[in-house]
């Protein structure tokens, strides 16, 4: 409802006897009038109606007062509308939304994270193992622990440092809450082993990091990532480090679709450095959910081959209650079963029902590979030729039980992992060999100045080598899978000149196709 205020000044004649004084009462007669339309709808915008059980609340009301009075008169709803708007529609009444902050300051109550505990399990085992195990490497000079990740168990959270010099010092677990806030309750805990701070949980910890004082917090708080519930996997690989100037696309997607094939379902990939080609194909495989890709990176130098240790640490950790079992294997190794029994890894796996079986120990076979893969996909020829396991197929002998081997692990029951094996276990056997005629790895070792000392030697000790294929249906599978991938990724698919020409007009540019586009615009 709209009220307007409507004066006819002008009907009163000027030198009436019987009218009104001119100025000074209708001056006052328009205040008073304007006060009472003010009041009135002052009073109306606060009225609610009731409509089928929810409120309606009346839209608020501006009123603008005019400071002059006109000394016209206006009888249209325009001169009264210049005065009154309305800033909003009726709307029923919403509650907010619970599963949303209700406010900047406060974090959400998550019933999971309200667990406080004062001790690390297996402290006194850890105690012992130290005394044992003096591993610190003090060729690295960091003066941090150097926080690398952190992972949430029932009991503890565990975070995994880059530093592998510092063992046995005491450092203090720093909590943060959502908005890092820090929660003012620390722990004190001990680096064991050299990569690694057992922490106690805390009510609404959401990040972590790790000081070697109370008085200052040098380093930035990692997320903590929960580690609690059921596995997510039952196979998984870690990938040591990526390094290096040689092309790695072709032995990355051979890596991971290989392994697929065997029963892997996630791949835990560390980064030091890649061509920006090679990491397009990386990136799509994170994309696609088959990968995590961990950056290996920290405010200390050192060579990129002395990476390998922290990143084994910290992918064992990385894999405790997210898998049941996990492989931990270079680039260039593949691992391979050859029983009719057991046509793949999984199916070898899939056989083992005993908890106390902790650690598969797979011996290696030496591939010679004397090339470079190459930096760039050309076409299918070119690819197919190129295929580490079409080009290199000349194996060695098994090597001996400590002649590089690599391992799959249970990695919770496993205390402290190196690169070629558990040095010790919370449960189950350190150490099952796996039988020659069950499988092994096979290294596609490169030995054109790519090779650490002795490391030629080594290899060329397991002679005589002789030309080994792998599985006939593993070569068809594997081709596909290798070929769909890489095409996907890396052929683009092309505009034609003039539809290119169409497509740069959107911006009034051209494309640089070629001379005949500018004729296009």
């Amino acid at each position: 409802m709209e009220r307007e205020a409507l004066l006819h000044t002008s009907s009163f004649p000027k030198n009436s006897e019987s009218s009104f004084p001119t100025k000074s009462i209708s001056k006052s007669l328009l205040i008073i009038f304007a006060l009472s339309n003010i009041a009135f709808f002052i009073c109306f915008s606060k009225i609610k109606f009731s409509i089928g059980g929810s409120e309606i609340v009346r839209p608020e009301v501006i009123v603008s007062v005019p400071t002059e009075t006109s000394t016209t008169t206006s009888t249209s709803l325009s001169s009264t509308s210049q005065f009154i708007s309305s800033t909003n529609a009726p709307a029923l009444r919403s509650p907010e939304n619970k599963i949303f902050p209700q406010n900047s300051t406060n974090c959400p109550y998550e019933e999971w994270n309200q667990v406080r505990t004062d001790f690390i399990p297996n402290t006194d085992l850890h105690k012992q193992w130290s005394k044992k195990w003096k591993s610190n490497f003090k060729y690295l000079y960091h003066t941090l622990p150097s926080v690398a990740a952190a992972f949430l168990h029932e009991d503890q959270i565990v975070v995994t440092l880059t530093a592998e010099n510092q063992a046995d010092e005491i450092v203090y677990c720093r909590y943060y809450d959502c908005r890092r806030r820090e929660i003012m309750d620390h722990f004190e805990s001990t680096i064991f082993p050299r990569g690694t701070v057992y922490c106690a949980r805390r009510p609404g910890a959401k990040f972590i990091t790790v000081s070697k004082t109370l008085k200052k917090i040098l380093e930035y708080s990692v997320p903590i990532v929960s580690r609690l519930g059921k596995p997510q996997h039952y196979f998984t690989v870690c990938m040591a480090p990526l390094y290096g100037d040689e092309p790695k696309f072709l032995q990355i997607v051979d890596f991971i679709e290989y392994h697929k094939l065997q029963g892997a379902t996630f791949f835990h990939i560390y980064l030091r450095n890649v061509s920006d080609y090679d990491r397009v194909l990386l990136d799509n495989y994170a994309k696609t959910g088959d990968i995590e890709l961990i950056t290996l990176q920290d405010h200390f130098w050192r060579a990129d081959y002395m990476w390998h240790n922290g990143q084994i640490n910290d992918c064992h950790h990385r894999n405790r209650y997210f898998s049941k079992w996990t492989a931990l294997i270079d680039i260039d190794e593949r691992l391979e079963m050859k029983s009719d029994k057991f046509k793949i890894v999984a199916d070898y796996l899939d056989s083992i029902q005993d908890d106390s079986i902790a650690n598969l120990h797979f011996r290696v076979k030496w591939v010679m590979k004397h090339h470079d893969t190459p930096a760039k996909y050309e076409n299918e020829t070119q690819l197919k030729r190129e295929m580490l396991f079409h080009k290199y197929q000349n194996l060695s002998q098994l090597g001996a039980i400590w002649d590089q081997p690599k391992c799959i692990i249970r990695p919770e029951n496993v205390a402290i992992m190196t690169i070629h094996g558990p040095r010790e276990m919370y449960k189950g056997e350190k150490m099952t060999v796996v039988p020659e005629n069950v499988g092994f790895i096979r290294h596609y070792r490169n030995v054109e100045l790519r090779i650490f000392h002795k490391a030629f030697e080594r290899m060329m000790s397991h002679a005589p080598f002789n030309i080994s294929p792998i599985d006939k249906d593993i070569d068809q599978d594997l081709s596909k899978k290798i070929m769909d991938r890489v095409k996907w990724i890396y052929e683009i698919v092309q505009p034609t000149c003039e539809q290119k020409a169409k497509m740069y007009r959107v911006e009034s540019t051209s494309p640089s196709c070629n001379n005949e586009t500018k004729t296009l615009n």
